[in-house]
């Protein structure tokens, strides 16, 4: 906010004055800089956790932290790509499409969201017709998670 580390410019466009970087508030608009700072940091937390309970096979609480980062951030490409792979996951392919969707409006190119993507497009091109076979159709596996884990997101600071 403010090049000097001893100070800190308040995040309101209105008013960004200066203020000591161990101020509660601002001194000019008594905006609340330390909740303000806890409330910015909250998305990475979410990320993190989201993370973390997809690691240990919690899937649905995994989707419910992405969920809630996308809810907060819906620009945030990473945590709505790992929304769709819960959402894929959890069997919900038109939901994992309209967030992969979504993702490639903003990175084209994004890796993840086009192999999910044709991952989804794969499945339904391949599903036999139920007229011509007596078994029913199994789901190919969904796509792997990048190999490399997504780093996890730093709770942004106002120091």
């Amino acid at each position: 906010m403010t090049s000097d580390p001893g100070r800190l410019a308040c995040p309101l466009p209105r008013c960004r004055a200066v203020n000591s970087a161990t101020a509660e508030t601002c001194r000019s608009c008594a905006t609340p800089l330390r909740a303000w700072a806890r409330l910015r940091a909250h998305p990475a937390k979410l990320f993190n956790a989201g993370l973390e309970a997809a690691r240990s096979g919690r899937t649905a609480t995994a989707r419910d932290h992405f969920a809630a980062v996308v809810h907060w951030c819906p620009g945030d490409a990473e945590a709505r790509s790992a929304l769709a792979l819960a959402c894929l996951l959890l069997d919900d392919p038109e939901e994992a499409r309209d967030h992969w969707r979504q993702v490639l409006t903003r990175r084209p190119n994004d890796t993840t969201a086009l192999k999910g993507l044709a991952h989804l497009d794969s499945r339904v091109t391949e599903s036999p017709d139920p007229a011509e076979t007596s078994t029913p159709p199994q789901n190919p596996k969904p796509p792997k998670p990048p190999e490399k884990e997504p780093p996890e997101k730093e709770p942004a600071t106002t120091e």
